[in-house]
């Protein structure tokens, strides 16, 4: 987007197709889930400032992802409340890097591309001693994944018990109808793939396959700078999940059909899976269902659904037998299950980032770094090291134990006892011998 178009009271499109603002709307819709409200901050700036951060604010709308430009809006907002900015300048900077800790540091990546983008446009309000000093700032990268290094039990992985009870749950609430459909399917997938709730409510029908090799399914994957599903990956799920999210889609068909009248039949592989059904109420008879198809429209929201999981156990009365308390449920503890899972069975790093879907293998070593078994592995690994050197400053079989350790100190290093003469160190100026009392 260009700048001269910014400058003008037109509209700018967010980068969500269907949604649209003007720079001077109190609330910008970005997507089905997330609005901002940038004059809560720009009212807090000087005039010049505040013209600058709307404009680059739009142009981030129009470029970057929605929850992208919240974060950023939450972040001068965070700014704003511990100082007056005059100017955005290399104090102001350093203060902030101060108050946000090295823990919330990686904070002022968006921060650096958002007022490098700032400057670019040509916009008043940050001084190039601001870029500098983020130039020189040491910024960490985020903390992932210190819930599966506690092994957290309210946010952390699920475990073997807790993850039984719950499938099980789901299963018999689903079979006594007291549980919506979307609701099962949900969960059963959040389970079996560690997919992101974006990811699973931006779901189309389309992306159910079946062919003679099973049943798949293609999942769109999130990014900043990605347009509404235009990257996937693909994974396999059983036939009866395949099943049920079939079933899932005929009922959204017939949802829509009866409220617009109308066949759906021609489009019904762009229906969303998990579809928020109020939605189809607000589509008038003369709309183009083609085009609403291409939006995010008819999307469940995230927060909707995220909180009909975690009302879940309490609703339900679902506990775990050892101390009787609701089991917290999360989309993210799905996710840590999954990679707990795989490690314990010894997949790789590489084999978790592809199953969880990361971009890098950088999140997915927390995983094999945690499981309990590797903490096995090494004891078993250091024992013969251990062992015999404990007894000897315990003063237990001394002689039988020296020999112990010393075998397997050479053997560990590619030499057998009896070739002393052969091992460089008794040559070297600077060895000195043990003693031998």
């Amino acid at each position: 987007m260009k700048t001269s178009i910014l400058k003008k009271e037109n509209v700018v499109f967010a980068m969500m197709k269907g949604y649209s603002f003007r720079i001077s709307d109190i609330k910008w819709q970005l997507d089905i889930n997330n609005c901002v409200y940038p004059y809560k901050v720009a009212d807090k700036m000087p005039g010049s400032m505040r013209v600058g951060y709307l404009n680059t604010l739009a142009y981030f709308s129009s470029e970057y992802s929605a929850g992208y430009v919240k974060n950023i809006n939450c972040i001068f907002s965070q700014w704003l409340r511990l100082m007056d900015l005059e100017m955005i300048n290399s104090k102001a900077v350093y203060q902030f890097n101060v108050s946000l800790g090295p823990e919330k540091n990686y904070n002022l990546n968006s921060l650096k591309n958002f007022l490098s983008k700032w400057k670019k446009l040509g916009y008043e309000g940050v001084d190039n001693s601001a870029l500098r000093m983020l130039e020189k700032i040491t910024i960490k990268p985020n903390l992932t994944g210190e819930a599966v290094k506690r092994r957290d039990p309210n946010s952390g992985p699920l475990t073997e018990e807790e993850l039984k009870i719950i499938l099980e749950s789901i299963r018999k609430l689903l079979k006594e109808d007291k549980i919506p459909l979307f609701i099962y399917c949900y969960v059963i997938l959040l389970a079996t793939t560690g997919r992101r709730p974006l990811q699973l409510t931006s779901l189309k029908a389309k992306d159910l396959i079946r062919t003679e090799e099973g049943c798949f399914l293609n999942i769109p994957k999130v990014k900043q700078r990605k347009n509404f599903r235009s990257e996937f990956s693909l994974v396999s799920i059983d036939d009866s999940l395949y099943e049920k999210l079939t079933t899932l889609v005929n009922m959204n068909q017939k949802h829509i059909e009866d409220s617009v009248s109308q066949s759906m039949d021609h489009i019904k592989n762009e229906l969303p899976i998990f579809m928020n059904t109020k939605k189809s109420l607000l589509i008038h008879s003369d709309e183009s269902l083609d085009t609403i198809m291409t939006t995010d429209f008819l999307h469940m929201n995230t927060y909707f659904i995220s909180n009909k999981l975690s009302n879940l156990t309490t609703k339900f009365n679902i506990r775990l037998s050892s101390n009787n308390d609701h089991i917290r449920l999360n989309a993210r503890r799905f996710r840590y299950t999954l990679g707990t899972r795989l490690a314990k069975e010894g997949a790789s790093v590489e084999v978790i980032a592809k199953a969880l879907d990361h971009k890098s293998i950088n999140s997915s070593g927390i995983y094999i770094k945690n499981c309990p078994d590797n903490v096995h592995d090494i004891d078993k690994m250091l024992n013969p090291f251990f062992e015999p050197l404990s007894k000897i400053f315990l003063g237990e079989e001394q002689l039988k134990n020296k020999n112990l350790f010393t075998e397997y100190v050479l053997n560990s290093f590619g030499f057998s006892n009896g070739k002393d003469d052969q091992i460089e160190c008794f040559t070297c100026k600077n060895f000195r011998a043990w003693s031998s009392q």
